[in-house]
């Protein structure tokens, strides 16, 4: 009952202050009347989309918008066809998009039980209009919102043939990627100058981070993604803790059209294999999508096994667009050697490759929600999502454990107070805990270590005029932390307990259009946009369980960004670029310490760092048959002096730039089609950065820039059938994206991709 009048309150308030709202003269019950009533009367609106000369367009995604909010989201089957059912009487917007093509259609009036058919003739552009869902709490266009959005397709990640979901994010503006050299390697993403643990990492909605915000990306394929959206800048008043810098959300593919299937056999460099199947479809309102895949490669050095499994599954029924309920699941487990680091030794400590430690785990994601349409202007969405995620590390000096889990149950209300704005409303529960061999209680045992986040939020979604859009929200996070008990390991560590901490996260987005142009036009659409906004991060279970600080405050940062999109030549080019500022505070340092004496461990909110710099992005489509895209991120980070001090901890001093967090980095990716035939060529450019030594991190070294290329291609063969190949680093480049730990030099995959029935 208290979820329940908080919400009630919130709607109240919310419709009181907000300019331009009036009720209906009727009650919400006669118009809930009416739509019972009217349920077998519901509109319809069918048709084709078509390529530039008038060819039918299998697999265009096509969506329906009702003002600001979304209403229904369709793939064309493999005549081009959709049809979009059960819909209200009233204004829609229709778009048609699929890569290197879009088409936003005129808005169109549906009546009570009308069926209307329209034809959608898309056109060259690069302009990527499909609705996400990252960067607000409702799915939305990126033209109407403020925040910086990349998005990259399921037809790009196959135009690439990459393998991992990190390989596609290195070409995404303000993303730098660093793994530990091989298959299976520990890798991190750093958004904006942001910690590697300061991003949320989603699939389907289902949070993945572990308990304090860490996640490690190698194991996550790109077998089964539809998309992979990209979110920068803070989103802690969407997300709450851990989206500090930024959002990775990785949708998978869902069921539609009629059922259609793929598989994939693969092999190539160092007895790598790697298989895959999928399939998908969608029948009188129940849809179904899975992808199941294996990957399995000898590695480089001894010691560099590696096996990846990971598997989808999508389910979901509606009777109407009102009324949905969808089923999300996701697995992986994996088994990595970790031959530790062989390469750079500045300081001479190499002692040989292990040939012992290994690293396991077992990761899974589930996420069910249901949404229902109680009125014409109110919606309810709940959800509830798991994640389980069990490691088991062996290594010479005794084998080590990890276990995290992480359940989130969310309500939030939808209310259309116009076509121009819309308001968003809900609570969210969201408990996670620990348990890890080295955090143990005064038996010396390892316990359970739970925190648990009572979250209120509320989002407004506003056009007041025709080119300016408005996003402003924000949430309050109510943290609980379990106490800890005293642990005789540390004896500075006495019975600490119970915490709580309060956190208020804003956020402002804004988007306008400075110029709106035909699409004809050469000097075409002008885009301003900016954000404003505060993400956390709480404290992990080291920061908590090593230390005798019970009065540690989450991490915060303080972030704006502005920047201006521009399109050319009737939007088949489209420049953007964009300037970001992050202040990072109260960042936890732990001082002191070591293995051998854990009591000399002291952790407080101390540090303090910042990042700026410029993100730049082009896209270009000037023929058909050929994409290019580029990317540039200029980046300027230091380390600050800890509060009350002129000093940075061990072993950095004040005014360094972060850790693998270069100055200079970029991108480009070219696609060429020539009827049956593919080929790609795609390269990431790092600059020098800063590292530490890697066997003990007693000290920092400067780690070479580097060009990694690739090349690939693809050749559709009758009935379905195309053969594919790649070269990885095809220039041979010797490198270390991590210092002391050498990549991959030239190597290569080709396989073979079965479709039935034919696209």
């Amino acid at each position: 009952m208290t979820i329940l009048r908080c919400n009630l309150i919130l709607i109240f308030v919310f419709l009181l202050l907000v300019p331009g709202f009036t009720f209906s003269q009727n009650s919400p019950n006669r118009n809930l009347a009416s739509a019972v009533q009217g349920r077998d009367q519901r509109a319809t609106l069918q048709g084709k989309v078509l390529d530039p000369d008038g060819q039918e367009v299998p697999n265009a995604r096509v969506s329906l918008l009702s003002g600001l909010a979304p209403v229904e989201d369709r793939l064309t089957d493999a005549e081009g066809a959709y049809r979009l059912e059960g819909l209200l009487k009233g204004n829609y917007t229709v778009i048609a998009s699929v890569t290197g093509f879009s088409d936003r259609s005129a808005e169109i009036i549906l009546g009570q039980g009308e069926t209307r058919t329209l034809d959608l003739r898309l056109r060259v552009s690069a302009v990527k209009e499909q609705v996400v869902v990252s960067a607000s709490l409702e799915p939305a266009l990126p033209e109407q919102i403020g925040s910086s959005i990349s998005v990259v397709t399921q037809q790009e990640i196959q135009d690439q043939d990459a393998e991992s979901v990190f390989e596609t994010l290195r070409s995404v503006p303000g993303l730098n990627v660093s793994q530990t050299s091989r298959r299976g390697g520990a890798t991190s993403v750093f958004i904006r100058g942001g910690n590697s643990n300061y991003n949320l990492v989603l699939i389907d909605g289902t949070e993945l981070n572990q308990f304090g915000g860490d996640f490690d990306l190698a194991s996550i394929a790109t077998d089964g993604v539809q998309r992979i959206e990209v979110a920068r800048g803070p989103e802690s008043a969407l997300f709450g803790s851990n989206a500090v810098a930024g959002v990775i959300n990785i949708v998978s593919e869902t069921g539609d059209g009629p059922p259609h299937f793929s598989f994939l056999a693969e092999g190539g460099s160092l007895y790598t294999r790697h298989l895959a199947t999928g399939g998908s479809g969608l029948f009188r309102g129940f849809s179904w999508a899975y992808n199941l895949s294996r990957l399995n490669t000898d590695g480089a050095v001894p010691n560099d096994r590696y096996r990846n499994q990971s598997s989808y599954l999508s389910l979901g029924y509606s009777q109407n667009p009102k009324r949905q309920f969808t089923f999300h699941f996701f697995g992986n487990a994996n088994d990595a050697g970790a031959p530790g680091p062989y390469g750079s030794d500045p300081d001479h400590l190499f002692t040989g490759i292990d040939t012992v430690s290994r690293d396991k785990q077992n990761l899974f994601a589930y996420q069910a929600s249901y949404s229902e349409q109680f009125a014409p202007r109110l919606k309810q969405v709940f959800s509830v999502s798991v994640a389980p995620d069990h490691s088991l590390f062996i290594s010479p000096f005794g084998d080590s454990f990890l276990k995290n889990l992480r359940v989130v149950v969310n309500t939030r209300g939808e209310v259309t107070v116009s076509r121009k704005d819309l308001f968003v409303y809900g609570f969210e529960f969201n408990h996670e805990q620990i348990q890890d061999t080295f955090i143990v209680n005064n038996n010396n045992t390892a316990f359970v270590l739970p925190r648990a986040s009572y979250a209120y939020f509320a989002e407004n979604r506003w056009s007041p005029v025709r080119r300016w859009f408005l996003t402003t929200g924000f949430r309050i996070d109510d943290f609980h932390t379990a106490s800890l008990p005293a642990d005789p390991n540390i004896a500075a560590r006495p019975f600490i307990p119970r915490s709580s901490v309060v956190s208020v996260n804003p956020r402002v987005a804004t988007s306008y259009l400075l110029r709106e142009a035909p699409s004809a036009d050469t000097f075409g659409t002008t885009r301003l946009h900016g954000s404003f906004g505060t993400g956390i991060r709480e404290p992990n279970g080291f920061d908590l369980a090593f230390t005798n600080n019970p009065r540690l405050k989450p991490e915060k940062n303080i972030s704006f960004d502005a920047g201006i999109e521009q399109r050319f030549i009737a939007d088949r080019a489209i420049f953007d670029v964009t300037y970001f500022y992050n202040r990072f505070k109260d960042q936890i340092v732990v001082l002191g310490g070591s293995l051998t004496n854990l009591s000399s461990f002291t952790s407080d909110n101390l540090a303090n760092s910042r990042a700026q710099g410029l993100e730049t992005g082009l896209r270009l489509r000037p023929l058909r048959s050929l994409e290019l895209s580029a990317s540039y991120t200029w980046l300027d980070t230091s380390i600050l002096a800890l509060d009350g001090s002129t000093l940075a901890s061990s072993p950095f001093r004040a005014g360094q730039p972060l850790l693998r967090r270069p100055r200079s980095s970029a991108s480009y990716n070219i696609t060429w089609r020539l009827r049956r035939l593919t080929l790609n060529t795609n390269a990431f450019i790092r600059g020098t950065t800063l590292d530490l030594e890697p066997n003990f991190a007693a000290s920092t070294f400067p780690n070479p820039g580097y060009v990694l290329a690739n090349a690939d291609f693809s050749y559709q063969l009758p009935r379905g059938l195309e053969i594919h190949g790649k070269l990885n680093n095809f220039t041979n480049e010797k490198y270390e994206d991590v210092f002391g730990f050498p990549s991959l030099r030239l190597n290569f995959l080709a396989g073979i991709r079965y479709q039935f029935p034919t696209k």
